[in-house]
């Protein structure tokens, strides 16, 4: 069984940051804000609430950025001061949680990254998230999934809709047919993936999470996916970033 109090949450928060604001603000992506909190907080905030306490962060392009805010956390919150007693009482009641930060290379592909942290890994099992995609999923039912079906990984996927329709044409040009995209069943691989420790078999310092490691699992047939029906939302564009910060002001984020 899986001991939630020890289960890592390992989060990928290395790669190159986008711009995603204005030329000179150039962020990782886990630390753009939505309402006053980075993305990977919001995440983090997720799996507390189901009890999983345990993160690994695993970073490169501007670690810096992640490690300041950390290693400041109580710092960075509102807090009260009473110098009778000298003491300082966060105005937040902020959550428990055990961190450890680690820096797995600038240019690190996410196979790799997660491959450079395996020593950490005490427990059969481990969760692997992105930094930057806020997503409603059901914890609990990932976790029982995984250990009902009994392969080495487990990855979440959701059926997203786009607002592009397809187009097909003949080779004169005229459209033979257009079709929206939401009719088509597209699932994409959103992460929140939990892993049997031997996904280390099959990763390197270098390789890329997603296409060799998961294409021999495929082949071994030891990869299965977890449908997730609700909200999903990555941070990778202006337009997200100003829809996810209207969902929190609106006090109404389906994450939450």
């Amino acid at each position: 069984p899986m001991n939630k109090e020890k289960t890592k949450v390992v989060l990928l928060a290395g790669g190159k940051g986008t711009r995603i604001r204005e030329e000179t603000d150039i962020t990782p992506k886990p630390m753009i804000k939505v309402g006053k909190i980075p993305v990977i907080e919001h995440i983090m905030n997720r799996y507390i609430k189901f009890g999983l306490n345990n993160f690994l962060i695993c970073t490169g392009y501007k670690s810096e950025v992640i490690n300041n805010y950390f290693a400041n956390y109580s710092t960075t919150k509102d807090f009260s001061l009473n110098t009778g007693n000298n003491v300082v009482t966060p105005l937040s009641k902020l959550p428990d949680f055990n961190l450890e930060v680690i820096f797995t290379g600038n240019e690190t592909e996410t196979g790799g990254r997660i491959y450079k942290i395996r020593d950490r890994i005490e427990e059969d099992t481990f969760i692997v998230s992105y930094g930057d995609c806020l997503a409603n999923v059901d914890l609990d039912k990932l976790m029982n999934f995984h250990k009902n079906k009994n392969k080495i990984a487990t990855i979440t996927v959701t059926k997203l809709h786009s607002r592009f329709g397809f187009v097909e044409l003949d080779e004169d040009s005229l459209v033979n047919s257009f079709r929206e995209k939401e009719k088509e069943k597209q699932l994409y691989s959103i992460g929140f993936m939990v892993f049997n420790k031997k996904i280390f078999d099959y990763l390197d310092n270098n390789v890329t999470l997603e296409k060799e490691p998961f294409t021999n699992l495929v082949k071994d047939e030891e990869i299965v996916a977890f449908e997730h029906e609700g909200f999903f939302e990555p941070m990778d564009t202006y337009r997200e970033y100003l829809k996810l910060n209207k969902l929190w002001d609106s006090g109404n984020a389906p994450w939450e």
